[in-house]
């Protein structure tokens, strides 16, 4: 049976507008031979809009949509079925709006609450699911938490929670002295959740690489991607790493690339024991062309580069990055283009299916990917659900890094323009 598998927002060309659409197909099916883009789901949008997958207060799976307006001030959030025919209008009634998340990032529920943080404000605002989606506080990073000491000059950004068990993990990167340029570690925040209220209680917190972004979670340990400091053309950064976070201890492990595998870790997903999915890759001298490759190993292997095996080459243009293994398919947002390797490949392979930018909405091949999620089923409808913490991966984090990397090309361009300027005269 079809029904939404994926959910993306795509842009014009100038980021303009935007309009949301989904990937359906039969999840079981082995082969994506027979999937189809169901485009213009919500329209119009503005030119930066993103959406969040999660389990409602019912455990039903559910969306939720931005639209960023590069202000303190979002507008209201629209909350989707993402297997109605129709997605709007939103199903929660007045649209919430929530004013200590701008930009929003990241979500994360557990019984009737739902968390959000947002990249801007680097705070955690708690979310009352059986009260109209309503906000009832928030937490301030790190000042709600006296433990952690930064610079008074750092500005820092939400960028990834998830809820294990009766704790949410949030993650934040730090900026020391304002803008992009310089990159402190990103810090891990471990906080202890009173389910009969949301609040939220300090437990610890961990140093992770800088500019971090992932919190895959897998086998009671979160993978933690980090570029090392701000994108680079043409070269990776010496600091990047993949940090292993043991919850049962609290204690990471870190892990750095090798010579023969050049780049920044991108992303990781792990299906099983045996089926872990590593992207490394840095921006080429202009930022037009992502350069790396996806890499598969074991669990066990992750920390030893060496042993991992090539299964795509990058060499691509494009902005927006990330990956998600499921039982029988690869995901691979590759720039523009979704790639589905089928089945989980093992060796250099090439994808079952790809979906063009053209495909994916009404702006034509120019258009640009600018957020998606994979689509966790509800429970009645799957019985090996093997989404973990209680909502599916979604890409929002990768959303920053490609805006950044479109305004280095643009800084770039504008670059070597007056450069010929001034030579003609």
């Amino acid at each position: 049976m079809a029904e939404t598998l994926f959910a993306y927002t795509i842009t014009d060309q100038y980021y303009s507008q935007g309009t949301a659409g989904a990937i359906k197909g039969d999840r079981s099916a082995t082969t994506p031979a027979a999937f189809t883009t169901d485009i213009d789901k919500v329209e119009p949008l503005n030119g930066d809009p993103a959406v969040f997958n999660f389990f409602d207060t019912n455990n039903q799976s559910r969306l939720v949509l931005r639209q960023y307006t590069y202000s303190p001030t979002a507008e209201p959030y629209k909350i989707i079925n993402p297997f109605a025919s129709s997605w709007m209008p939103s199903i929660v009634l007045p649209e919430p709006s929530w004013s200590n998340v701008a930009n929003l990032h990241a979500v994360a529920t557990t019984g009737r609450w739902l968390y959000a943080t947002g990249y801007d404000l680097a705070r955690i605002a708690r979310i009352d699911m059986q009260s109209g989606y309503t906000e009832s506080t928030s937490y301030q990073f790190p000042t709600a938490w006296p433990s952690i000491s930064l610079p008074s000059t750092a500005e820092c950004h939400g960028e990834g929670l998830v809820v294990v068990g009766n704790f949410l993990y949030a993650l934040f990167t730090v900026n020391p002295s304002g803008g992009y340029s310089e990159y402190s570690n990103s810090i891990v925040v471990k906080l202890n959740i009173t389910p009969s209220t949301g609040a939220l209680t300090y437990v610890s917190h961990l140093e992770v690489g800088k500019n971090a972004f992932t919190l895959e979670l897998f086998n009671n340990k979160l993978y933690v991607c980090a570029l090392g400091g701000m994108q680079n053309a043409g070269s990776a950064n010496a600091d990047t790493r993949l940090d292993i976070i043991d919850l049962a201890t609290f204690t990471k492990t870190s892990v750095s690339t090798i010579s023969s595998i050049g780049g920044d870790f991108r992303d990781v997903t792990i299906r099983d024991a045996n089926n872990a999915y590593i992207f490394v890759g840095h921006y080429d001298a202009s930022f037009a062309n992502m350069v790396g490759g996806v890499y598969r190993t074991s669990v066990a292997n992750i920390p030893s580069p060496s042993a991992w095996t090539k299964v795509a080459t990058i060499n691509s243009p494009g902005y927006l990055w990330g990956l998600y293994a499921e039982t029988n398919r690869l995901w691979f947002i590759k720039g523009t283009p979704v790639e589905i390797f089928a089945p989980l490949p093992t060796a250099a392979a090439t994808p079952a299916k790809n979906f063009t930018a053209a495909q994916m909405g009404s702006f034509g091949a120019s258009a640009n990917l600018n957020s998606a999620t994979i689509i966790a089923p509800n429970p009645t409808m799957a019985s090996d659900v093997a989404f973990k913490a209680a909502v599916a991966k979604s890409f929002a984090a990768h959303a920053v890094l490609a805006q950044q990397a479109r305004q280095a090309a643009e800084a770039l361009k504008g670059a070597a323009e007056a450069a010929a300027g001034e030579e003609k005269n």
